[in-house]
């Protein structure tokens, strides 16, 4: 019996590393071609696997793409629950950073780029990704709520969600016309999702601790730029 249990660790361990392994290769092939140009055996042939081992995790390529995009969803989403750093004057200035972390994840991240924000992302994934916004927009309402006082607003997390829907548009944009994430098109999601978001916060929000700006939950931070900077 222990023989038995042993050897069905070993199998489980090593079908772990075999997704893994499998995801990290469509990631690195999603770096050099087009999503609609690899096939599962590309994916197999790059990690080494046997295809019929591939074809066993994943039914084909689009059930191994839905795999890797809840990793880069994960990802995202660690990248924009970093602490505030910097000082923040208004409430525009959190949207500008949040923007930029998001900006800068999708610059750095070819797999990211095509499966979240790119022209040829099948709907069923671009509605699975929709599903991770929810969380995205919580954290954009945790981190404005951590320096500013937020009014109450009903369905404010709705309100949020929109806002980071809005910067999903224009990074799907830059995309679709541009082919890259471009500079502009940063801003201009920046600009878009503070416009939306001022039709419903006022102008100036009351900090949510007495002390000066740039003391965001009661510490000194270091200063973080809030430019929009993409490669």
């Amino acid at each position: 019996m222990g023989l038995i249990g042993s050897r069905k660790r070993s199998l489980h361990a090593r079908g772990i590393e075999r997704r893994a392994i499998l995801l990290e290769s469509a990631r690195a092939l999603l770096a050099e071609r087009d999503l609609d140009q690899v096939s599962l055996g590309d994916v197999a042939a790059r990690a080494g696997v046997p295809k019929s081992s591939a074809y066993h995790f994943y039914a084909d390529i689009q059930d191994l793409y839905a795999a890797l995009l809840v990793l880069l969803q994960e990802e995202l989403i660690r990248v924009l629950a970093q602490p505030l750093r910097g000082r923040f004057q208004t409430w525009q200035d959190v949207v500008t950073v949040l923007t930029k972390r998001g900006a800068d994840f999708y610059a750095g991240n070819a797999a990211a780029r095509q499966l979240q924000i790119g022209p040829k992302t099948p709907p069923a994934l671009k509605l699975h990704d929709r599903q991770s916004d929810i969380a995205i927009a919580r954290l954009h309402e945790e981190h404005l709520g951590s320096v500013f006082e937020l009014p109450a607003i009903a369905n404010r997390l709705h309100l949020f969600y929109r806002a980071v829907e809005i910067a999903d548009l224009m990074f799907c944009l830059s995309m679709l016309e541009h082919g890259a994430l471009t500079k502009e098109m940063c801003r201009e999601a920046d600009r878009a999702t503070s416009a939306y978001l001022a039709t419903y916060l006022p102008a100036v929000l009351p900090y949510r601790n007495t002390e000066a700006p740039g003391y965001a939950l009661g510490r000194p931070r270091r200063r973080e730029s809030h430019g929009i900077a993409v490669n």
